[in-house]
């Protein structure tokens, strides 16, 4: 096995946003959410109604991983100012991994002259070093996954089926080498959508026996 991957459920983001909600009412007073985008941004919008902030906006952080930035750091793509100057703040993301996408994000928005600036992610990881003040879940090198949130499922499993396929397969045979490869169990109907859907995007080709990539047009 590769490496673990899971799907992440709606149910599941309910529960931690709930919980990070639950950790700062009647503690801290946000004036403004933002979201890190893209991974923050339906996190930072489910707090935002959770908390009653209507002052909603968000930043672009790009990092490593299954979809990573070619130099593996941490980038920032720079907003410009914000009208943060006095108010209080509440970042948040999806997860912290290594906690550079955070660490960048907290560094930029604490030059911003905000009155106070606290940040939260659904689920931390242990290695990470950058600690949110609100987290729902810690994640240890034990119980670590690719967790795949609803908003990237097309994005990851488009990078995992790039590793296991390496000509025609038969759906079961993707289904299969999904399994062996990542530990991920989808539900069939699920990864048939998926597969469908890729079909139609231009990312695989029907064939006899299943399924086949399609390579993409030189630049």
């Amino acid at each position: 096995m590769d490496f673990r991957a899971k799907i992440v459920t709606w149910d599941e983001i309910e529960r931690w946003c709930n919980r990070i909600r639950d950790q700062i009412v009647g503690k801290f007073r946000p004036d403004i959410i933002v979201g890190l985008s893209r991974g923050g941004l339906v996190p930072a919008r489910m707090l935002s109604d959770r908390l009653w902030i209507k002052d909603l906006i968000s930043i672009k952080t790009e990092h490593w991983g299954i979809t990573a930035t070619r130099s593996g750091q941490a980038i920032l793509h720079d907003p410009g100012k914000l009208n943060l100057e006095g108010r209080n703040v509440l970042v948040v993301d999806d997860i912290t991994d290594t906690g550079q996408s955070m660490g960048l994000a907290y560094d930029f928005l604490k030059k911003q002259s905000p009155n106070e600036l606290r940040t939260a992610t659904m689920l931390h990881i242990t290695r990470s070093k950058f600690i949110p003040d609100y987290f729902s879940e810690v994640v240890n090198e034990n119980n670590w996954a690719w967790f795949i949130f609803p908003w990237n499922v097309y994005e990851d499993l488009d990078n995992l089926i790039g590793r296991v396929m390496n000509g025609p397969m038969t759906f079961t045979q993707i289904e299969t080498a999904l399994r062996d490869q990542f530990d991920l169990n989808m539900g069939s109907r699920h990864l048939m959508q998926v597969l469908e859907d890729f079909v139609v995007a231009g990312k695989l080709s029907r064939v006899k026996s299943g399924y086949t990539r399609i390579s993409p047009e030189p630049q």
